[in-house]
């Protein structure tokens, strides 16, 4: 029998399905390459999909955003597999979350559980890891599950609920007066700048008033921003992405390097604020 032929009847089995996989592994690491060899000996028909494998070391609001950011964009019923922190507790347990018509398997932290309000969001344990010290063995106790979302034979009722009192994983921003101090939560491949305030934020608080958005001495912006091709190059302006937070973005140049701003993390001692202020 051909490699081939083998494939194909394993997809009349398993539906093609998507799984996306995020991690803080780095791109020199083999252990995505393990990951992907396991789940296609046993699911061969998935369709495997990289998010992002170059988050902060346990950066768990980089890893949520970047979540939020993507996950809309997949099938319904795709798997998400976070893979952050996985060994921490005692044992490790393995968290399958169900949201928005969306499967999320993540160690047993507060990712997920930050994206969603508590009532649109159901969390189960699914395993433990008793002796498993290696991705393989996270891998190998999550097969099950996934062949079973693929197959819709899933039975949540087999598992024991998780009761959802989580705390955001993202810092929040502080108002004082008039004025709100706001983080870095992420910077992408071009420089752009994500910070901590949401258009949510904006509508039901601030979007009747003038502001003034202050991230160095001498840089301000004064307006939101729909578009790029109306600003010059080198122009710095701010804008609501996809992901509803607040861009900064510096046309045709690199905003974090140009005004010195780098991401904001819980225990860092030195802070990179911003300021919002409205009149």
């Amino acid at each position: 029998m051909s490699i081939r032929t083998f494939a194909y009847k394993n997809s009349y089995h398993y539906p093609m399905h998507c799984i996306s996989l995020l991690s803080d592994f780095g791109s020199n690491s083999s252990s995505i390459s393990k990951i992907k060899g396991v789940l296609l000996q046993q699911i061969p028909s998935t369709q495997l999909i990289d998010v992002s494998h170059q988050v902060s070391t346990n950066n768990v609001a980089e890893a949520a955003y970047l979540t939020l950011s993507n996950y809309k964009f997949y099938p319904q019923n795709s798997i998400h597999l976070i893979f952050i922190g996985l060994f921490q507790g005692k044992p490790p347990a393995i968290i399958l979350h169900k949201a928005d018509g969306h499967y999320f398997i993540s160690a047993d932290n507060d990712i997920i559980p930050s994206l969603f309000e508590k009532e649109a969001i159901t969390s189960y344990k699914i395993a433990t890891l008793e002796k498993g010290i290696f991705i393989t063995d996270w891998i190998k106790a999550i097969i099950p599950i996934c062949q079973a979302i693929q197959l819709n034979t899933i039975d949540l009722a087999n598992f024991p609920e998780v009761t959802n009192n989580s705390k955001s994983v993202f810092l929040p921003s502080f108002a004082k007066g008039n004025t709100l101090d706001c983080h870095v939560l992420f910077i992408d491949a071009f420089g752009n700048i994500i910070i901590n305030f949401t258009k949510k934020e904006w509508e039901e608080n601030w979007n009747k008033r003038n502001f003034t958005l202050t991230f160095s001495r001498t840089s301000e912006i004064h307006e939101i921003s729909t578009d790029y091709h109306s600003h010059e190059p080198g122009s710095k302006i701010c804008r609501f992405n996809e992901a509803g937070f607040l861009e900064i973005v510096q046309i045709l140049g690199h905003a974090a390097n140009t005004f010195g701003l780098s991401v904001q993390r819980k225990d860092h001692l030195i802070y990179s604020t911003l300021k919002l202020q409205f009149k």
